[in-house]
């Protein structure tokens, strides 16, 4: 059983439900010893063109900066005060990586405790694509270099479901296979993570958003048999929360059992590194 978690989503994501509190009060009546709140930063107009940034519209209904500031921080640093005494709380963001965000990111990092760095859009030949609906055989190489660049920033704890690219691959065929393309990113996300001294993900809420599907969207197998070969890999298992009980639920669980089967070595406790 897990004693800490550092990915979950508050009510101000517009995607998610419950308070600070409602958070905290799970995770001491499962002993953790750590909880990491990470609700996701606002995305702003001004990091891409106004025709992408409409086109993605259900992943740009984050929080806006008055919410970040008057609500989401607020209630994080009385939470983390109030609790201070029972079980230590951090206050963090999940954000995007683009060259247009970086100035940011790094805003960001200097208002919270660590930053998750989760690649749902990234920038492949000038245009912003989605992870979950534009990757492909060549389109990959633009969440690679999202990946690797926002890890070389020194800014990010840890990449949040590196694996996210899987989720509706498609081959040269057509076909949703792990591909040598797939295993060259794979592998370079890889050696990005150790060689930056960042964490990597597994994603209980990717099992859970597979619970309709034949195979699991993510985590990919193929991609943690890979991790499972180097050994000064930091992996951390993420609940993804986006509702208070799932801090502590099956997939939660389905996850460690995954890992335990692969042979993935599992930090307990995360460091802030970075």
């Amino acid at each position: 059983m897990i004693r800490a978690n550092y990915h979950s989503h508050l009510v101000y994501c517009n995607h998610a439900v419950g308070h600070a509190e409602d958070y905290i009060k799970v995770a001491l009546e499962h002993n953790f010893v750590a909880l990491g709140i990470s609700d996701h930063a606002p995305v702003l107009p001004c990091f891409m063109s106004q025709k992408d940034f409409e086109r993605f519209g259900r992943y740009y209904r984050t929080m806006t900066l008055d919410t970040m500031y008057q609500g989401y921080l607020k209630e994080m640093a009385l939470a983390k005060e109030k609790y201070k005494n029972k079980i230590k709380v951090l206050i963090g963001f999940e954000t995007e990586y683009l060259p247009t965000n970086e100035f940011f990111v790094r805003l960001l990092r200097s208002k919270v405790d660590y930053l998750n760095l989760g690649v749902h859009i990234f920038n492949y030949k000038g245009q912003i694509l989605n992870t979950y609906t534009d990757t492909n055989f060549e389109t990959i190489y633009g969440y690679l270099e999202a990946c690797i660049q926002g890890m070389e920033t020194g800014v990010f704890n840890t990449l949040v479901h590196p694996d996210l690219f899987m989720y509706n691959y498609k081959d040269e065929n057509g076909d949703r296979v792990f591909d040598a393309h797939c295993k060259k990113v794979s592998t370079a996300i890889i050696e990005a993570a150790i060689q930056n001294n960042v964490y990597l993900e597994l994603n209980a809420n990717g099992i859970f958003n597979s619970r309709n599907s034949k195979e699991w969207l993510y985590p990919y197998k193929e991609f943690w048999e890979i991790a499972a070969k180097y050994k000064d890999l930091k992996i951390i298992i993420g609940a993804d929360a986006h509702k208070p009980e799932a801090l502590v639920c099956e997939y939660v669980e389905m996850a460690e059992r995954f890992a335990k089967k692969l042979g993935l070595k599992l930090q307990d406790l995360m460091e802030v590194n970075h």
